[in-house]
């Protein structure tokens, strides 16, 4: 999938025609003395294709045009396997990604904006806790995912048990005035005996029922215990899922605090607080997908449970009819159901109520714990024994980063033995490792190294990178052998490679024909949008 144009409704919009291979959407730096042009326009060029192609959220940018510009209208044209597609993202209606979640995921290392080049693994964009990401960048680098996955499932599937645990104990421990409670039930209990004691079942003709009655009582009795058990492990569970365990809030309406108090909000603090916001909701869904999963489970045994109750007591009634007078059925009934409450709320009463439920939640955990240490052995051994196209990304990778920065590096995954994940790059000079790395155009040429090596392994749809300011404030030799390198791998693997930069020191070796389009703010003809604002 190439990139070939981008036009609009927009009368001034500046169409860009981009070339198959490698071009560059180039920004004329201001007059000497007045710094580097920005809100040219190249930035914004990108955010609209990422937004129109794979729906991403709407950025600053984004939301600016739809404000200065009464319903804009986008059509990205794209050849996809020899034909052309076009996409049209109309601003005046709901808009829709064009490609599903699949497409977007196998791109996500293939667009970098300007605050994407800290990190080689790990985006501004990407959000959420490790299960979001880690499973993503195995697949990208040719691995199973599928364990990894199924081991942060487990995990967070253990951390739900944990608090389920921790609920329940502490729900236990809030029980006062034990003793209180059972002398009134004891005497409760005495009452309904002698009650019963009272009735007069006249002679008994058949002792066969009375045993079987006797015995089915006992039965019912059982059952009514483990009932009351179900039913308060239920109620404990529906208020943990009532009572959501994260503080809810919005960074929007922070925001407006901030704006009222006239302090400066950034766009770092935006997206710290909707990283914050996606990190909570992530957990409270998983919490909650756990204890819904241990509702149904308990109301599943307390249907079963009053289903064996009601076959039960029909059993007890038939038997009691060839033991007991007519009269004294329907009361033997009500005072047997009565003494059986009491008898079960007593037993309840004298030991730890939550006992049981906590010692099941506990025996599952200690299961998945097991699962958990099998799925981190299957994890290190995909990485150790199918690591044929991470060999070949390293290659790449390290090729591009001695090529253009004559830095001798390579890409790590280090695991340890709870299946953990960190992805890593690591240089050094001779047999000694550096810091290089480290440094900001190191890391910037690192990033985009590490993507072009993934595009290379993972290009059965001659797909397009680009990068958004990835040489600025490199000094002219760097930028030279940088555009070299992506020239030549971009005709040689047949990718498209697209890339913003500002005029200044761009090397001779950069020709007309590579750049698609020239912006400036000279006036406002020259730039994207043909309007500053």
């Amino acid at each position: 999938m190439k990139i070939r144009k981008i036009t609009s409704d927009i009368p001034s919009f500046r169409a860009v025609k981009f070339n198959k291979n490698f071009s560059i959407v180039l920004g004329v730096a201001k007059s000497r003395g007045e710094g580097k042009s920005h809100n040219l326009g190249k930035t914004t060029l990108i955010e609209l294709i990422d937004h129109i192609l794979f729906g991403s959220r709407d950025s600053a940018r984004i939301k600016a045009i739809k404000e200065n510009f009464q319903s804009p209208v986008f059509t990205v044209e794209l050849r996809i396997d020899g034909e052309s597609r076009m996409i049209v993202a109309d601003y005046s209606k709901k808009k829709k990604a064009a490609f599903p979640t699949e497409t977007k995921q196998a791109y996500e290392y293939f667009i970098r904006f300007q605050d994407d080049y800290k990190d080689e693994f790990r985006k501004v964009s990407i959000r959420g806790k490790d299960l979001s990401w880690k499973p993503l960048l195995l697949r990208l680098m040719g691995f199973n995912d599928r364990p990894l996955v199924e081991k942060y499932e487990i995990e967070a599937t253990i951390q739900d048990y944990d608090k389920f645990i921790e609920i329940a104990a502490s729900s236990g421990m809030k029980r006062e005035g034990r003793a209180e409670e059972i002398a009134r039930l004891e005497a409760r209990r005495n009452e309904l005996l002698g009650a019963i004691g009272s009735l007069d079942f006249g002679n008994i003709e058949d002792s066969t029922s009375a045993q079987l009655a006797s015995e089915i009582d006992d039965r019912i009795l059982a059952i009514k215990r483990e009932l009351f058990i179900q039913r308060k492990e239920l109620s404990a569970v529906t208020e943990a899922i009532r009572n959501s365990a994260f503080v809810e809030f919005s960074p929007e309406r922070i925001e407006q605090i901030y704006s009222d108090l006239n302090i400066y909000f950034g766009d770092q603090v935006k997206r710290d607080l909707s990283d914050a916001q996606e990190f909570f909701i992530q957990i409270t869904e998983n919490r909650t997908t756990a204890l819904n999963a241990m509702k149904k489970r308990i109301l599943d045994r307390v249907s079963s449970l009053e289903e064996e109750v009601s076959n039960l007591s029909e059993k007890r009634a038939h038997y009691l009819q060839l033991i007991v007078t007519r009269d004294s059925i329907d009361i033997y009934r009500q005072l047997s159901g009565q003494l059986a409450e009491a008898e079960t709320e007593l037993s309840l009463l004298k030991q730890d109520v939550y006992k049981e439920s906590i010692q099941t939640a506990t025996n599952e955990r200690n299961l998945l714990r097991t699962q958990q240490l099998t799925l981190a052995a299957k994890v290190a051994a995909e990485i150790d024994e199918h690591d044929s196209l991470f060999r070949e990304i390293k290659h790449h990778y390290r090729e591009i980063m001695a090529e253009v920065m004559d830095i001798d590096s390579e890409i790590v995954i280090e695991k340890n033995s709870t299946g953990n994940l960190d992805f890593r790059t690591v240089s050094w000079r001779g047999q000694s490792p550096s810091q290089e790395l480290k440094g900001e155009m190191a890391k910037k040429i690192s990033c985009a190294a590490f993507d072009v090596a993934l595009r290379i392994v993972n290009n059965d749809d001659s797909g397009f990178i680009i990068h958004d300011g990835v040489i600025d404030n490199a000094d002219k030799n760097i930028k030279k052998k940088f555009i070299e390198a992506m020239k030549r791998r971009s005709v040689e693997f047949d990718f498209q490679y697209i890339m913003t930069a500002i005029s200044d020191d761009l090397p001779d070796s950069v020709e007309d024909g590579d750049v698609v389009i020239t912006l400036s703010d000279k006036s406002e003809r020259e730039l994207l949008l043909g309007k500053s604002f």
